[in-house]
């Protein structure tokens, strides 16, 4: 197909963010969007290998096949890795040092998808770093004269992928751990079976086979309404903790053995208190919606923690500048220095059970275990549309700020510090709407502030 005879969707625009691509499958992002941003990508870096990789959604072949024919117009070489989670795409191209894509829309439903490019070392493009420029190019329609065709390669990642994770976690267990996983029908699941299989770990898992339907539960594990079934088989059994993973594996949502959801902060201040231990005076990485639990227990245990903006890229490029150790974002997002500084679900799983495979026991269980981290109840992030977004900000900031909070705060939207409870809320990058979160020691304090929120913001 020659995709550059084509006409661009007309609300191509809406799919560029500010660190991914990312829209409604055909009327957002299509074959022809994809096509002239593999070209653009390549023309404006000189890029002379791409990789690509993609996950398991219905539009995403097609769209591979696209953005493989861009690269290859624009005279690179396409590097296809096939179907493998967000994280194994940041291990191809950093171990590799070669810029990459993959074609995925994340935690986002069926009828989305995008694109996540990464320059050498799997640092992604954001609109400061590239996906600006690009965009540019296709409005424009600079493509240069197609002179010669790039070569397509077929190269299989994943038994190094594989080998490399394993090699990034050690258990000493006096027996194996028992954990419901459910994969929802994306990326995680084959991976985990390739994992697993010589480790101490019984697996029990939960829609494991690929299909970008979602046919089970929407892609985001974080939310309660697609956590049915996890709470459910964990309850019914005897199991250790469970986790679940979004399409792309970037996510992962945390369990008790009783089926109760884990605040990814808690998960957090485990990991980072159990590093502290090992290294140190060392940075940690927070945004403003992560829980204040985690940034309490870094300081506590003689760490440094840094305050980074909301997204994957912005938490990347501070862990780059402040060689961080490990970063923990609310939305089940884990980072490590140790893997090129990106997010891995599947990382932070393994992490977390082998640090507690020495502890759990008949003794111990993983709600006892991760009850010292859990000390405030955080509501879950709430996206309200508003007509005039910058106004309602300004006007709740007003409004609390006339109660006199102990702190008000503008870094990434505005944060509220009273003594009984503290919020954050901020502009949605994509969309008329403010989302926020509050936190409280108290679970009615913080469900009353939300429903007070709730109610001022709906005037605008």
């Amino acid at each position: 197909m020659k995709y550059n005879t084509l006409n661009l969707p007309n609300a191509y625009k809406k799919a560029f963010k500010d660190a991914d691509i990312r829209g409604v499958y055909p009327t957002e992002i299509n074959e022809v969007v994809a096509y002239r941003i593999a070209r653009a990508f390549v023309e404006e870096f000189g890029w002379n290998e791409v990789i690509v990789a993609r996950d398991m959604r219905v539009s995403s072949p097609s769209l591979r096949k696209a953005f493989v024919a861009g690269i290859r117009d624009a005279g690179a070489t396409a590097i296809d890795i096939g179907i493998i989670d967000t994280p194994g795409l940041y291990f191809a191209s950093g171990s590799l040092d070669l810029p990459g894509v993959v074609i995925t829309a994340s935690h986002n439903p069926a009828e989305y998808n995008g694109l996540k490019l990464v320059s050498p070392g799997a640092i992604p493009l954001t609109g400061k770093t590239g996906l600006t420029a690009i965009l540019k190019r296709i409005e424009m329609n600079a493509s240069r004269t197609i002179i010669e065709r790039g070569a397509l390669k077929k190269q299989s990642m994943m038994r190094k992928y594989v080998s490399y994770i394993k090699q990034k976690t050690k258990f000493v267990t006096k027996r194996r751990l028992r954990v419901v996983i459910d994969a929802g029908n994306g990326t995680a699941g084959p991976l985990i079976k390739e994992l697993c299989a010589n480790l101490p770990i019984e697996i029990t898992p939960l829609f494991f086979e690929l299909d970008g339907t979602f046919p089970n539960r929407e892609s985001n594990p974080t939310l309660a309404k697609n956590q049915t079934e996890i709470r459910r088989t964990l309850k019914a059994g005897t199991y250790d903790f469970g986790v679940a993973f979004d399409g792309d594996a970037d996510r992962v949502a945390f369990f008790d053995e009783k089926g109760n959801y884990i605040n990814s902060a808690f998960i957090g201040a485990l990991i980072a208190k159990h590093l502290i231990e090992r290294f140190p005076k060392s940075t940690y990485i927070y945004t403003v919606f992560t829980s204040r639990a985690y940034e309490e227990v870094i300081k506590k245990s003689g760490g440094k923690a840094i305050r980074a903006r909301v997204g994957h890229a912005f938490i990347k490029e501070v862990m780059h500048k402040q060689d961080a150790l490990f970063g923990c974002e609310h939305s089940a997002h884990f980072y490590f220095k140790d893997n090129y500084y990106t997010d891995s679900g599947i990382l932070a799983f393994l992490f977390v059970a082998a640090a507690l495979a020495e502890k759990l026991g008949a003794e111990k269980k993983f709600s006892e275990i991760i009850r010292p981290f859990s000390t405030y109840f955080q509501t879950e992030e709430v996206l309200v549309e508003v007509k005039y977004k910058e106004l309602a900000l300004q006007e709740i900031a007003s409004r609390y700020e006339s109660k006199h909070p102990e702190s008000i705060t503008y870094f990434d939207g505005v944060t509220i510090h009273f003594p009984e409870y503290w919020f954050v809320i901020k502009k949605s990058v994509t969309e008329d709407a403010l989302k926020f979160v509050v936190e409280s020691p108290k679970k009615q304090i913080a469900y009353t502030v939300q429903k007070e929120i709730l109610e001022q913001l709906r005037i605008y």
